[in-house]
């Protein structure tokens, strides 16, 4: 993979899913099943542009930033999984298993990072607000509008910023860190890979857990326990 047209491109992704994430849009580009394989189709790797939204999506999927409430900035965290991911395979640094895994350890710090970034955005956020409340007590509505453009415009650019620079320290700092892991972990780290998606399904599950259908989750989850340990062992 060269570095600087890709890089450009993972940051305008970066960008676009930062301001479908939660300031304009909003029409689902920015879940990790979509933004991800959209990476793997750009970067000719569409396979694991689609494990690592498989993968990702779930765990992310009750992080909606709905009303003051913020969590994880998982979406911008999937994107840079899904980059940096491909780039270490068609590298060889190591096994896929153990690629797919640090990508996604990597992608929760990302994730991290970013509250917090978004939290500085939101403060600055609040001085635009408070302009649009003086434009419209004048009836400026082109001014309303620009200002609510802005709101968007820091979107886009702590999108472009937390991807690129995330990107770039990875592809600097995993190659050696992945490398360093013996291949024999392989077989461990494809366990991992199940345990993430299981994780997933547990999370969407507390969504539904009541009284009346506790039981169908654990009957469920047996069975699907069962049908992963078979797989498991018959690989």
């Amino acid at each position: 993979m060269e570095y600087f047209p890709e890089v450009l491109l993972i940051c305008l992704i970066g960008g676009l899913v930062s301001i479908d994430t939660a300031s304009g849009w909003q029409i689902m580009i920015s879940q990790p099943v979509v933004a991800c394989p959209v990476i793997g189709l750009i970067f000719g790797n569409v396979e694991m542009g689609i494990m690592m939204g498989v993968l990702l999506e779930l765990p992310w999927l009750i992080n909606i930033p709905t009303g003051g409430t913020h969590g994880s900035e998982g979406n911008l965290g999937a994107v840079v999984a899904a980059s940096v991911s491909i780039y270490l395979l068609d590298d060889q640094v190591n096994t896929e298993n153990i690629i797919i895994i640090v990508s996604i350890l990597y992608s929760l710090l990302v994730s991290r990072i970013g509250s917090h970034l978004v939290e500085f955005m939101r403060r600055e956020n609040i001085n635009l607000l408070y302009g649009a409340d003086r434009a419209a007590s004048v009836a400026d509505l082109q001014k309303i509008s620009m200002l609510h453009l802005m709101g968007v415009v820091y979107a886009f650019i702590l999108g472009i910023v937390l991807v690129g620079i995330s990107f770039t320290i990875g592809i600097l700092i995993l190659p050696a860190l992945v490398g360093f892991i013996p291949e024999y972990f392989d077989f461990a780290f494809g366990i991992a890979k199940y345990g993430i998606l299981g994780v997933g399904f547990g999370v969407i599950a507390t969504l539904f857990i009541s009284r009346e259908s506790r039981w169908h989750l654990i009957v469920a989850f047996l069975l699907s326990l069962a049908v992963l340990l078979i797989l498991i062992f018959r690989t």
